[in-house]
């Protein structure tokens, strides 16, 4: 792309994720201007920093790029695209109750670094998207409308921090895991309609979690390069234990954070409390936007998505209620129930 677009000062991105992804990141590397036009309501990314790339290895990862110098969109053209766009962009907002769960958690507990200004900038726009989420798949255009604010909000909330950690941690993973690793099994779903799913596997670990009365008490990390390997292929493997161990315990750290754990249990469970849509809520909105909710409504091997469940955390450093679940010895029987 970056060749054939060497006679040109600039560029516009007609169409949706791959087309925006692919134009942000050559025109970034080449120092131009880029534009974009988007046909459907489909994720959001539209207005991100950050493009999301497969590298040579195979490994799909987020990596730097810029904000087009505009964004703009008919209405009409989107509201008229297939339905399953928007309840895969729908789902894709969504996914902001449980990243914010995982991202304050990881605050909180190890210290990582938390914006709240993503959050405030559409906090308003997604309680209006969600009451019109049931009019996504009729094409009403002040529905559509209010989905592109959430979308478009959201992309800018990465330009205010840098990190995507604001809309994309432990849901994000699991989607990622089977972009990554479905191969042949993957039935061809979009990334937001994978990720309103795997909100829903996230919704239900969190809050099964937090309504323990004790916290759970993790051990020190197992990282099982052979059976990466198996999964992932040597390559890739060797790249995600890189990120993994950046968060890994060690005995004395495992032990470290038990003690705060247990310090700031009920603290924490009231502060995430505001930021939790309850996963009967979730589902029901996905319900009515029309969207997935369910590895076979993917059509999705139901063994591999438990896999992904399974294994999502390996894949880079960020530290979600996936990895409290896993390091503590809930996480095999938590998957197994995933369907």
């Amino acid at each position: 792309l970056r060749k054939q677009l060497q006679p040109y000062q600039g560029v516009i991105a007609v169409g949706s994720g791959t087309i925006n992804d692919l134009c942000k990141y050559a025109t970034h590397l080449d120092g131009r201007g880029y534009c974009v036009f988007g046909t459907a309501a489909s994720m959001n990314g539209y207005t991100s920093s950050t493009a999301s790339m497969n590298v040579d290895s195979g490994l799909k990862v987020s990596l730097p790029g810029q904000c087009p110098k505009g964004f703009f969109v008919d209405m009409q053209v989107s509201a008229a695209a297939p339905s399953y766009l928007a309840a895969s962009g729908f789902a894709d907002c969504l996914a902001r109750s449980v990243a914010q769960v995982d991202w304050w958690m990881s605050h909180r507990l190890l210290g990582t670094d938390y914006w709240s200004s993503p959050y405030l900038i559409q906090e308003e726009d997604e309680r209006i998207l969600n009451a019109r989420a049931g009019l996504l798949p009729k094409g009403d255009i002040e529905a559509t409308a209010s989905l592109y604010r959430v979308l478009t909000l959201c992309g800018l909330g990465i330009a205010f921090t840098n990190v995507s950690n604001h809309g994309s941690m432990g849901e994000h993973q699991i989607s990622h895991y089977i972009d990554c690793f479905a191969r042949d099994q993957h039935p061809g779903t979009l990334h937001g309609q994978q990720v309103g799913v795997a909100s829903l596997t996230m919704a239900r670990l969190q809050q099964q979690i937090l309504a323990m009365d004790t916290p759970p008490q993790v051990s020190a990390t197992r990282i099982d390069l052979a059976d990466m390997e198996r999964r992932m292929g040597p390559a890739i493997a060797a790249e995600c234990k890189l990120e993994w161990e950046k968060k890994a315990f060690s005995e004395a750290s495992a032990e470290a954070f038990n003690e705060k754990l247990a310090d700031l249990w009920p603290t924490l469970k009231a502060e995430v409390a505001p930021f939790i849509i309850p996963v009967e809520e979730l589902d029901a909105l996905l319900v009515a936007a029309q969207g997935p909710r369910t590895a076979q409504d993917l059509g999705l091997p139901v063994p591999f998505y438990q896999e992904a469940v399974r294994h999502n955390h390996e894949m880079r450093n960020r530290f979600s209620f996936v990895d409290i679940a896993a390091d503590s010895g809930l996480l095999d029987a938590f998957a197994e129930g995933e369907t």
